[in-house]
């Protein structure tokens, strides 16, 4: 077949009308309907494509304004943490030197300590990159991150925080030294009583002379507790020349307190006691006018007025 007769058969006509096509013709035809069904098509997906990243991108944009408003109320809320970190770690400087400057005053009042210079040394401050690569993913390069300042400064924040971290831990075992040095100090009264004798030059009772009374004499009726006036080690528990039943505890940092004309002793060489424990009761063992407590305490082997370190007694 070379060609095709297409027959026209109009209403109420009294003729038909013929077409002859060549059978070129109508390959043809096939063909540019076929490539225009096919471009209709692809101008369609593409259509849709182009429609679909649009609103991608418009979805990115607005995700990206919102990720913008955050990064600048993070910026906000990273400068408010950096200022407190500045102020704990000026609070925490401050109370440094203000510790310091009390423990120096005590020990120049008292004669006990002072620390040495090797505990108020500062320790070493971590230093650490900006940013660390290591956490980043391969092929990024750090001076070309979006969010680069923010990353700058959670390091910095990070970095202050470790320092104050360090700071604080150096403070706290300062105050911890500080204790065990303030419970090394014979602070309270031992007995409640009353001083009858002072500390310093005195006539003795028994020779009439002037001599050098080294502790406090403070009375109080027979069988009244005497305390620890701190923390220490019975290193003397037992009857001494002059004193009778004698009492000597080690406080540490060169204390050393001393109890004479006990009635009874209530520890033993080696016991441990705290502060406020009972030791001994109130007698008039050994050379002694009437019952009372004969208190010394020494610093560095020196013997020091103990009524520095009374609070209870006037």
């Amino acid at each position: 077949m070379r060609k095709m007769t297409v027959l026209f058969i109009p209403e109420n006509a009294t003729q038909t009308k013929q077409f002859k096509i060549p059978r070129i013709m109508i390959r043809l035809a096939i063909v540019f309907s076929l490539f225009s069904t096919a471009f209709v098509g692809y101008l369609l997906f593409d259509y849709m494509e182009l429609r679909a990243i649009r609103d991608s991108y418009r979805a990115t944009l607005a995700e990206n304004q919102g990720l913008k408003g955050e990064a600048r109320l993070l910026m906000n809320n990273l400068d408010d943490v950096k200022k407190a970190l500045s102020r704990v770690q000026d609070y925490s400087e401050k109370l440094e030197d203000l510790t310091q400057l009390k423990v120096k005053k005590f020990s120049r009042k008292t004669g006990i300590g002072p620390l040495s210079p090797e505990e108020y040394k500062y320790v070493t401050r971590g230093q650490t990159a900006a940013i660390s690569e290591k956490n980043l993913p391969l092929g990024i390069d750090t001076s070309k991150l979006v969010f680069r300042s923010v990353f700058d400064r959670v390091q910095s924040l990070g970095n202050e925080a470790n320092n104050n971290a360090l700071e604080l831990q150096k403070l706290l075992s300062t105050l911890s030294r500080q204790k065990s040095l303030l419970s090394s100090v014979p602070s309270a009264s031992p007995v409640d009583g009353w001083i009858t004798s002072g500390f310093g030059p005195r006539v003795s009772p028994f020779t009439g002379e002037r001599t050098m009374h080294k502790g406090v004499d403070v009375a109080a009726p027979m069988g009244t507790p005497i305390y620890a006036p701190a923390d220490g080690v019975v290193i003397f528990a037992g009857a001494k020349a002059g004193f009778g039943n004698f009492i000597m505890l080690a406080h540490g940092y060169g204390v050393v307190s001393r109890f004479g004309h006990n009635a009874q002793n209530m520890v033993q060489p080696g016991q441990r006691v705290k502060k406020g424990d009972q030791i001994a009761t109130v007698g008039m063992t050994g050379r002694s006018t009437g019952p009372h407590l004969h208190y010394e305490v020494l610093v560095n082997g020196k013997n020091v007025n103990p009524k520095k370190f009374m609070l209870e007694i006037p």
